[in-house]
């Protein structure tokens, strides 16, 4: 498998996708996976290892009381690497040796030296492949007696993300908006201004929703404009009559 990107309007995504060059007659259908989904779920499942000292003991089958320690030195080590950003790369890279999927699961292949094993074997250990999306699943419904227009379906799925980034943002409260970015593979630009919509006036997000907007309230203009978190600074700065509201 390889690194590979895929895009949606001005969102672009980050997957590992297989190899349609070594594809053959009768192979398995292509795979592509969510680099951030994937990398979060074997980080996560690799941290839980590394720090039970029981399990590293069982999947190691070391005995020897002085090999042990060592070994779980090592594995405490890399399990606080793997939970720091700017060291989780170099130690996965340190520790995987392959990665491979299968239809109910996904084995691993560690190094045996990265846990403080002389030699150059491996150690196979298997985890489930990962089954939920992330919050790019959620979705805004908006039932309407009137069909909406092209333009206007265009802001309400805008809002719709909006609210999605929220929910990430809010769901990871210790990450800054580069973290959450390489983590999702978005880009951090985009994300930011997505979650700086999730505070929109109510009476901008009704009007969307109505296609009583007015014309000059685009997706370039929504995304662009650095709006105030005074709400009626927002509406008198992207073309709503105030004086009229109420």
């Amino acid at each position: 498998m390889v690194p590979t990107y895929g895009s949606s309007r001005a969102r672009r995504y980050a997957y590992y996708e297989t190899r349609k060059d070594l594809a053959r007659p009768g192979a398995p259908a292509p795979l592509r996976v969510q680099r951030g989904l994937l990398e979060k779920h074997l980080v996560s499942h690799l941290c839980n290892l590394l720090n039970d000292e029981h399990a590293v003991r069982r999947l190691t089958e070391i005995v020897e009381a002085a090999q042990l320690r060592s070994t779980l030195a090592a594995a405490q080590e890399l399990a606080n690497a793997l939970g720091e950003l700017p060291t989780a790369e170099k130690a996965l890279r340190s520790l995987l040796a392959a990665v491979t999927f299968s239809q109910d699961h996904i084995a691993v292949q560690m190094r045996a030296h990265a846990l403080g094993i002389d030699g150059e074997g491996h150690i196979a250990w298997s985890i489930t492949r990962p089954t939920r999306r992330p919050f790019r699943e959620a979705k805004l419904r908006m039932d309407q007696a009137s069909p909406m227009s092209a333009s206007n379906r265009t802001l309400v799925d805008l809002l719709a993300q909006a609210t999605e980034v929220q929910k990430l943002v809010l769901a990871s409260p210790g990450m800054s908006m580069n973290q959450l970015g390489q983590q999702e593979g978005r880009c951090r630009t985009q994300l930011a201004r997505l979650f700086r919509l999730s505070w929109l006036s109510p009476r901008i997000v009704t009007a969307i929703t109505n296609g009583t907007q007015p014309a000059t309230l685009t997706r370039k203009a929504l995304l662009m404009t650095v709006l105030p978190v005074d709400w009626a600074a927002q509406e008198r700065l992207l073309g709503f009559n105030t004086a009229a509201a109420g």
